[in-house]
């Protein structure tokens, strides 16, 4: 086991690296699942929770007791993101009630075991649908009398599917999850320079991007010892399906257009990174559970459209170790509360300040999160939350040039779950 293992994790870190292309930077800004969301992400051993266990482990499926159907949702997902601002980060939490909020489903899942299937009875199925990525900005990068800059962005991505997994022995279980997956980016940048009422420039650029891909998560769990888990999973090299781009930009100086792009039905791809997890977790029946995760992510760099080098961004992202640490206690037959930490680093370096175009936000984040479990006999309703943030910089057009600008990022979810077991 342990030589199929490593040798499944060489191929495809070394695979992938040719081939993978990263969809966004800062994996752990949405936390998947009800139990799993409250102890920040550290589940790649634990095994109860139905929304998030295809994502995290599904060989951790074969062990999950009966059968189940869980949701989490994001009551509202509030975005504090401020550039060329990088003040106090926790005057944030004085804003948390203010602006726009958004409602955000985060993942459902369901569990069976098909027994009265002769083939399928000693298998353990699931089906997920999951939203591990979403960003939103609306609003001003900088002002003054005489110039301005905007920018609306909107990055999102749904997973939709299936998971299989196997108790071998009394121990050890395989599973594989399969997802389909879509993305879309749009992003509208505007640049305004008015030095006199006689000398003006606008710069104006669209760009929206949609993307398929299929991706495989491997996972094997392990009991080391009673209450005592080991978990692993192996994020596979995504397969791209389709991808399409367009993009619009000009300027406008003094009323005439200086320069017009206008770009359509560019070829792009989507490709998920390669993602090593492990989990430990240790469990005492009806008192607590520990369990800590960590998270590896391959380093690589890729254009964003493939075949018009005059409007793709080469981007580049870095290796990346994210890790993830959850506590969860019993009060009472019927309560249970959950807490977690957990880090949100940044994919894509530090901005270079001689090759600014094209380059991804550099923002290092750190979380926490808490929610309570409340069980009315084969039902239990959780709310709580989770936050994750941080400061660092990014690349925005500003006086008609490209700046690097510092940028802070705060994200507040609201988190409501229902799960049924039976």
């Amino acid at each position: 086991m342990s030589s199929i293992l490593a040798f499944a994790v060489f191929f495809s870190f070394s695979f992938c690296s040719l081939i993978s292309q990263a969809n966004f930077s800062n994996y752990n800004s949405i936390l998947i699942g009800d139990q799993a969301a409250g102890m920040g992400g550290a589940a790649t051993a634990m095994t109860e929770d139905a929304s998030a266990v295809a994502w995290y482990n599904p060989a951790a499926m074969a062990k999950l007791k009966g059968q189940a159907f869980s949701a989490a949702v994001g009551i509202y997902k509030k975005f504090d993101t401020r550039y060329r601002d990088d003040s106090d980060i926790t005057k944030a939490s004085l804003r948390v009630n203010q602006g726009f909020f958004r409602a955000l489903p985060s993942s459902t899942g369901s569990v069976i075991r098909p027994e009265e299937i002769s083939a399928l009875k000693d298998w353990t199925l699931a089906l997920t649908i999951l939203v591990p990525e979403y960003e939103s900005f609306k609003g001003d990068i900088f002002t003054d009398g005489t110039s301005s800059s905007t920018l609306n962005l909107v990055t999102e991505s749904i997973w939709v599917g299936g998971a299989i997994a196997r108790k071998i022995n009394e121990t050890d279980s395989l599973g594989l999850s399969l997802y389909y997956t879509a993305r879309s980016v749009s992003r509208t940048v505007n640049d305004r320079s008015f030095v006199s009422p006689t000398q003006s420039q606008i710069f104006s650029e669209e760009k929206n991007i949609t993307q398929n891909a299929v991706v495989g998560i491997l996972g094997w769990h392990h009991d080391l010892s009673e209450g005592f888990l080991l978990g692993l999973s192996l994020r596979l090299p995504s397969l791209p399906v389709s991808g399409k781009a367009e993009v619009t930009q000009d300027v406008v100086s003094n009323g005439a257009i200086g320069s017009l792009v206008a770009a359509r039905d560019m070829n792009t791809k989507a490709h998920i990174p390669a993602k090593l997890a492990l989990g430990l977790a240790w469990v005492t029946p009806n008192e607590s559970k520990w369990a800590v995760d960590l998270n590896v992510y391959e380093p690589l760099s890729y254009e964003d459209i493939e075949d018009n080098p005059a409007v793709s961004e080469r981007i580049e992202h870095r290796l990346v170790v994210n890790g993830a640490a959850g506590y969860e206690k019993y009060w009472l037959p019927w309560l249970r509360t959950r807490f977690g930490i957990f880090s949100n680093f940044s994919a894509h370096p530090n901005p270079d300040p001689l090759k600014v175009r094209g380059q991804g936000d550099h923002v290092d984040q750190a979380g926490f999160s808490a929610n309570a479990g409340l069980r009315t006999k084969n039902i239990e309703y959780t709310f709580g939350g989770y936050y994750s943030g941080g400061r660092g910089q990014s690349v925005q057009r500003i006086n008609q040039v490209y700046q690097v600008v510092p940028k802070v990022q705060n994200v507040f979810t609201m988190l409501v779950g229902t799960a049924y077991s039976f």
